[in-house]
């Protein structure tokens, strides 16, 4: 049957702020809001977008795939495990799918030879749900640290974005498609 994946795309955002879940605490981050928000009114308006469209829908699932700001900052590095966990929480929460599917694409930039402390802090915090009782058999973490390509390989050396590199989106994604399909 058909399958509608819904995108969205903010660059320079961080867990910690811009998509705080509210079982986190403070104030709940606007890019989350807008995300749910997003969500909701695509999966509300699937007869007006897609007219062949029949009643009924599932949603299977939920990819991440961020973490460069949160390892901008010790702050936000340090609270990014506790944050993923109440933002996997918090999302499935809202949308009513109690064990939603979710695949995790850790932040490999920087490759096998990243020694950033903070980098490697928020890979292994994103790694961690996955690792976890509570989410076991329905949280998955892509490492992407083989994806990398360097600046030499790639069309730009902005030390982010995974120097706009195609091959390595590709990747990420699709690595994240087969962790969906195996949850």
């Amino acid at each position: 049957g058909p399958v509608l994946l819904i995108k969205l795309a903010w660059g320079g955002k961080s867990l910690m702020k811009d998509f705080r879940p509210p079982s986190s605490g403070g104030e709940v981050g606007p890019f989350y809001t807008e995300m749910l928000s997003h969500v909701k009114e695509v999966l509300d308006n699937l007869k007006k977008e897609f007219p062949s469209y029949k009643d009924g829908y599932e949603i299977a699932g939920f990819g991440w795939h961020q973490g460069w700001n949160d390892g901008c900052e010790a702050a936000a590095t340090n609270e990014y495990e506790v944050n993923l966990g109440n933002f996997i929480r918090d999302v499935r929460k809202e949308l009513g799918v109690e064990k939603l599917p979710f695949v995790i694409a850790d932040s490999g930039f920087g490759g096998k030879g990243q020694s950033n402390a903070r980098r490697l802090a928020i890979r292994a915090a994103q790694a961690a749900p996955a690792k976890s009782k509570e989410f076991k058999g329905s949280v998955l973490c892509v490492e992407t640290e083989s994806f990398f390509r360097p600046a030499e390989e790639s069309p730009s050396n902005q030390g982010y974005h995974w120097n706009g590199n195609a091959e390595t989106y590709y990747l990420i994604g699709a690595g994240m498609g087969e962790a969906m399909k195996e949850l």
